[in-house]
């Protein structure tokens, strides 16, 4: 008789290969976080045209960019910019991941592989000036994003808010006639500790991809200092 092998289900290593993961298993504890977030207003059918069956869009429509500086993080250091859909899951608000560009290969793989972010490789450069930040957002395609949040002032932390973040987590498929073999939705809850915030005056420019979600005027920036992490999923759900 054959000897069949041992390695169970519950025994599988978190990634492949097993030897050397690419990167570590979640949660990330991500301190000394630094990140910029502008909501602005766009279009009825984009946003309709960007949404899963299972979410409706808000009233009125908007997006929102987050830009974020990792300075520490599992990884290493990492710059990260996302473009979401704001919708509603039932009654309950969330904000769709639509777009990120990530500027560290591994950190990149982590995101799209075990969160689902549509993660892809290009440049996050956040600048620091006397009256404010600019950030400037490209892949080898050309650039993305440029957002400027100038006169900002001190608010309280607690004003500084975030919507539980909805991703869709996929793996392609090896086989005709089959786009997936994973088409998950996935829900990530970070916790955020706020440590100082401040409100500003955002402009942004959206080229390339990211225009898909046009910009028809800026509700608000924000700037945040802030302990996080990159947990795991609070729900897992069929697409």
């Amino acid at each position: 008789m054959p000897d069949a092998g041992h390695l169970s289900e519950a025994s599988l290593p978190h990634t492949t290969p097993a030897p050397a993961p690419y990167y570590p298993a979640p949660p990330w504890d991500l301190p000394n976080a630094q990140l910029i977030k502008v909501v602005y207003e766009t279009d009825v059918e984009a946003v309709l045209e960007w949404l899963p069956p299972k979410l409706t869009r808000s009233s009125p429509p908007y997006a929102i960019i987050t830009v974020e500086r990792y300075a520490d993080s599992p990884v290493g250091a990492f710059n990260a910019a996302t473009q979401y859909i704001g919708c509603r899951a039932g009654f309950f608000t969330r904000a769709l991941a639509l777009q990120t560009v990530v500027d560290s290969p591994v950190a990149l793989a982590g995101l799209r592989e075990i969160w689902g972010f549509p993660a892809q490789p290009g440049e996050v450069q956040i600048e620091e000036q006397s009256d404010g930040v600019v950030v400037l957002v490209a892949t080898q395609a050309g650039n993305l994003l440029r957002l400027e949040l100038r006169g900002a002032e001190n608010i309280a932390p607690g004003l500084a808010r975030f919507d539980p973040v909805l991703t869709l987590r996929t793996a392609p498929s090896l086989t005709e006639e089959a786009r997936h073999d994973l088409l998950q939705m996935v829900q990530v809850d970070p916790e955020y500790e706020v440590t100082s915030a401040q409100r500003g005056r955002a402009e942004i420019e959206l080229s390339g991809a990211w225009a898909v979600l046009p910009m028809r005027g800026v509700v608000a920036g924000t700037a945040c200092e802030m302990n996080t992490e990159l947990p795991l999923a609070r729900f897992v759900m069929p697409y």
